[in-house]
């Protein structure tokens, strides 16, 4: 996971030694009572932390969600990191760990917006990690499984247990599947993290397994189809309120996947260097202001790291504090009760420091680059080293709701030298666990939501609210309950609504309802009307469900006018790019060589609208190699372009591309035309052929 410090080779020898210079005495650290715990935060302007819950109503929180009645579901991962010590060893899978993981209820009985009640909702569970309801249950992520829990009789306890993926490698505990999260699609994710996986549905044997290698996932809840998507998560996945996705990665704060994998598989070729940015910068780069005094153990160890012949460790590992090391649990805040400016930051866990980050983020080109929010210090930070913010929530009440963990010692025993290990008790707080609300100054706890009795009427509305957690609950509701009168109020949301936001969701509820309609799509993406690019975006998205049957003649006109009146949205443009490659050949190919021509310095931008030459490449390198005007198009751009038409290696391309550098060689640079020669060639031995 993203909140345990990941430490693997080069440092394994270390771990499995019994110490350069023999056992050094280190003392234990008691932990703070929750009274006592409150008071050793240090928030930045004039928020406080607030506590919710701690022991004994809730132990080891490391992911939690509300549902339509306002109840908070929570996986307790209280096998983090193993059940017998005696049976871990490094690189050995942990199948032999009791499953004493648990997903607790949590709920407020007297409005007061603090938790009075908690009930054992399932148990018997390996490794839980992440929730995700539907249809009045819970999916929970627990390797090597994903299940399904409902409570039919209204106790409170789950009655209903039903396997539903299985495969996950349970192998390295802070490596596991993680953090299911609803996204605009109506598809529930989750980040697939560095163990893998063969992945297969428990009812359906006859189908094939679906490799999880290092990628994300997503499953739609009405059909249970798993599929992977672009990203690599370790602990910590986020959606900001226009789908982008967001993921962390140790010391990798912010991370944006800027390509969908459902757009690359369209040219298996495409010659595609990563599919996430860091948004921020990472690690070493990256100081952690920490106010709670150095774990001695890890003082200890950096100082071996340091002595280590030919040591070639980061910064971050030889000093034992002072830079990113653990970020875990990435959530974008999109409530409605802090100030403006937040909305939209990035907040991340820094475990190992005590700490909570936030960063701003910016768009840049299609992709985003965050900036440190606050100067030499860190949002909340706090003087007890007990403190691990290993996730957040959007509640419902406008907040960001912190999930500590709360333990003695947060590491992987694989990164700890044996004598070292000897001394410290890593399972020490498996019987303690605190929430916060991260509230802002002035805060009052507002109303208990209830959506669970809302009308059709009232659930629509609340898609425009300003709280994300209001406008996904009430979009899931309408879709699992297939409100079909909702249909003409979602229509009349997408011509008429107040903000960009209700429109959005608008349009995917009726994909969800399976009432998405063409003339809704081109209201969402006419330029003519002036629409908001978020939502011509989103629209651009949806066309491609119509773009691949039979399109109307205003449609494709629509999707390749898209970039129009943008006032240069490079997100806008970027997603045009994407959706190209769904229109028709003949129709897309002037306005993919268009782009083509355009200053695509930046790589993502260049495998975008590359993913969308597909069936065309040829047509659209032969145009590019003759003059337009002033246009020339970069040797990039033209090597990447010749790459996919070699190593398609089709005889009628070769020979349109050949003809072509025959006939119009004065028109072209001799960078130019090398770079056409190299791609081609480079692309040719991709294929197998000389």
């Amino acid at each position: 996971m993203q909140w345990l410090v990941v430490l693997m080779s080069p440092w394994l020898a270390i771990a499995m030694m019994n110490g350069v210079a023999g056992a050094e005495p280190l003392p234990r650290v008691k932990p703070l009572e929750p009274a006592e715990a409150v008071k050793s935060f240090r928030c930045q302007h004039g928020f406080e932390m607030q506590l919710l819950a701690a022991e004994p109503l809730v132990t080891d929180p490391v992911a939690m969600d509300y549902d339509e009645q306002g109840r908070a579901f929570v996986c307790e991962m209280t096998d983090y990191p193993y059940t017998d010590k005696t049976t871990d060893k490094p690189f050995v899978e942990r199948t032999m760990d009791l499953p004493i993981g648990r997903v607790r209820m949590l709920q407020d009985l007297d409005g007061d917006g603090l938790f009075d009640k908690s009930t054992l909702f399932a148990e018997g569970l390996s490794w839980p990690t992440g929730l995700a309801f539907w249809k009045g249950g819970v999916y929970v992520a627990a390797t090597p499984d994903i299940w399904y829990f409902q409570d039919t009789d209204g106790d409170g306890r789950a009655d209903v247990r039903r396997k539903v993926f299985t495969g996950f490698r349970k192998f390295n505990v802070q490596a596991v599947m993680n953090n299911l999260k609803w996204g605009l699609d109506g598809c529930i994710y989750g980040a697939g993290s560095s163990n893998g996986g063969s992945i297969t549905h428990a009812d359906r044997p006859n189908e094939p397994p679906v490799v999880l290698g290092r990628h994300d996932f997503r499953f739609d809840p009405r059909t249970e189809r798993f599929e992977l998507v672009s990203g690599g998560a370790r602990f910590g996945l986020a959606f900001d309120d226009w789908g982008n996705r967001f993921l962390c990665n140790i010391r990798n704060p912010v991370q944006h996947v800027v390509l969908p994998s459902e757009y690359l598989a369209r040219q298996p070729f495409l010659p595609v260097r990563a599919v996430l940015n860091d948004a921020a910068p990472a690690g070493d780069t990256l100081p952690v202001f920490r106010i709670s005094p150095t774990e001695t153990w890890r003082a200890v160890r950096a100082r071996r790291f340091v002595l280590e012949p030919g040591q070639t460790n980061p910064r971050s590992e030889t000093t034992p504090d002072g830079y990113f090391t653990s970020s875990s649990g990435i959530t974008i805040y999109r409530g409605s009760k802090y100030p403006p400016e937040l909305h939209g930051n990035a907040f991340v866990g820094e475990v190992a420091a005590n700490a909570i980050h936030r960063q701003r983020l910016i768009p840049d080109g299609p992709t985003f680059r965050a900036e440190r929010a606050d100067e030499n210090c860190e949002f909340v930070a706090s003087t007890d080293i007990w403190f691990r913010p290993v996730n957040f929530v959007n509640a419902p009440d406008g907040t960001l709701h912190v999930l500590d963990m709360y333990r003695e010692t947060i590491e992987h025993p694989w990164s700890i030298p044996d004598d070292i290990k000897a001394q410290l008790d890593l399972e020490s707080g498996r019987d303690r666990g605190r929430i916060y609300r991260l509230a802002p100054p002035g805060f009052t706890v507002p109303k208990p939501p209830r959506l669970g009795t809302a009308s059709v009427e009232e659930l629509v509305a609340t898609l425009e609210r300003p709280d994300s957690w209001w406008r996904e609950t009430a979009q899931r509701l309408l879709v699992q309950r297939q409100e079909m009168k909702a249909v003409p109020l979602l229509r009349r949301l997408v011509r008429e609504g107040r903000n960009d936001l209700g429109r959005i969701h608008a349009l995917w509820t009726l994909r969800g309802l399976g009432q998405l309609d063409e003339e809704s799509v081109t209201i969402a993406m006419d330029y003519a009307t002036q629409q908001p690019p978020r939502v011509r975006e989103q629209a651009a998205r949806l066309a491609e469900d119509f773009l691949v049957n039979a399109p109307s003649p205003r449609l494709m006109t629509l999707v390749i006018g898209l970039s129009l009146a943008t006032n240069n949205d490079e997100h806008l443009v970027f997603q045009q790019a994407l959706t190209l490659g769904y229109v028709p050949s003949k129709r897309r190919l002037n306005e993919v060589t268009g782009h083509c021509y355009g200053d695509y310095r930046n790589e993502w931008s260049r495998a975008a609208i590359l993913s969308s030459t597909r069936g065309i490449e040829a047509e659209v390198l032969s145009a590019m190699m003759q003059p337009v005007d002033d246009l020339r198009p970069t040797p990039t751009m033209l090597r990447e372009l010749a790459f996919l038409v070699g190593a398609q290696n089709q005889p009628q391309d070769l020979d349109l591309i050949s003809k072509t550098m025959a006939t119009k060689h004065e028109w072209r640079t001799e960078l130019e035309l090398r770079s056409t020669l190299i791609g081609l060639g480079d692309g040719l031995k991709r294929s197998g052929s000389n």
